[in-house]
């Protein structure tokens, strides 16, 4: 009996060895395998670690505001799911100017040129009433990071143009950074590349609204669809515009036969009258997700 239980012991001991033998042996092959096929340094484990810190603090932040909110509401006997009361006491929010001017459109892009300390308030006229007005380099959001690694101010178009829908038009008060985390839960996020293109339908559709692919993206029925309660989210392309793609809500059609455009990169380029038919032929010329142009059914 005593030698069974000696060879019992001494087998699981050699079993216990063989088996930190090949954790030792895979942990080597694939420190090897990192190094071999993607060389990084230790300022590469340092951004990391740094992007992990930053996601870290703004889920720590967004966690602890949601807190509050709870307490607040709790403590004043009101629903957290209930409506806020306005403050008629708020100055109302201005609306911004058209300057009249037709925008060139070498200057739709994708690359955020206004100024970094700026805070953006302001509405704008639309086909379908007053919408709100976001800057994806707003000071507010600007370094927010994205998917925990890309700031808004250069990634967030896509979080961007839908929050201004959602926000004026759906039942849910929302800003960028709202978006964008609900973009990153859910496997939107592209690194290093902004969202995917099914960001804007499946975003859209979860918020509440009525989304569908414009598959006929003639002057004729773009300036039909603005015409009759639609705004629209386009993917603009390559070209005189950009290298890897924009998003820009298409507004109001005027009686000249020029749109309005909210373009989350650029203020300006939201105060410009643009041309619709030129317009449509930069739209993205490789999409998916029902692209480059989506109606949205106010």
């Amino acid at each position: 009996m005593n030698t069974y239980r000696q060879s019992t012991k001494k087998n699981r001991t050699i079993l216990s060895s063989l088996l930190l033998l090949g954790i030792l042996i895979c942990s080597v092959v694939l420190l090897v395998s990192l190094f071999m096929y993607r060389p990084f340094t230790m300022e590469d484990v340092l951004q990391h670690a740094a992007a992990a810190r930053t996601c870290f603090s703004q889920h720590l932040t967004s966690l602890s505001a949601a807190a509050a909110s709870w307490t607040d509401t709790s403590d004043s006997g009101v629903s957290p799911d209930a409506p806020a009361i306005p403050d008629t006491e708020e100055e109302p929010v201005p609306y911004i100017r058209s300057t009249g001017e037709s925008g060139d459109i070498s200057s739709l892009q994708a690359e955020y040129n206004d100024p970094v300390d700026q805070i953006y308030l302001n509405m704008l006229d639309t086909g379908c009433g007053p919408m709100i007005y976001y800057h994806q380099g707003d000071i507010r959001w600007g370094d927010y990071l994205y998917g925990c690694y890309d700031p808004m101010s250069k990634y967030g178009c896509g979080p961007t143009a839908v929050s201004m829908v959602v926000n004026s038009f759906g039942s849910t008060a929302v800003d960028p950074t709202d978006i964008a985390q609900w973009a990153s839960d859910n496997g939107y996020y592209a690194l290093h590349g902004g969202s995917y293109h099914s960001l804007i339908p499946d975003a859209l559709e979860a918020y509440g609204l009525q989304v569908e692919s414009v598959t006929d993206r003639s002057y004729e029925h773009a300036a039909e669809l603005l015409s009759s309660g639609h705004i629209l989210v386009a993917l603009m392309g390559h070209g005189t515009l950009t290298e890897n793609g924009h998003f820009v809500l298409f507004t109001k059609l005027l009686d000249n036969g020029k749109i309005y455009i909210a373009d989350p990169v650029s203020y300006e380029n939201s105060t410009l009258e643009w041309d619709l038919a030129q317009l449509l032929s930069e739209l993205k010329k490789s999409y998916d997700s029902g692209g480059p142009l989506w109606a949205v059914k106010i």
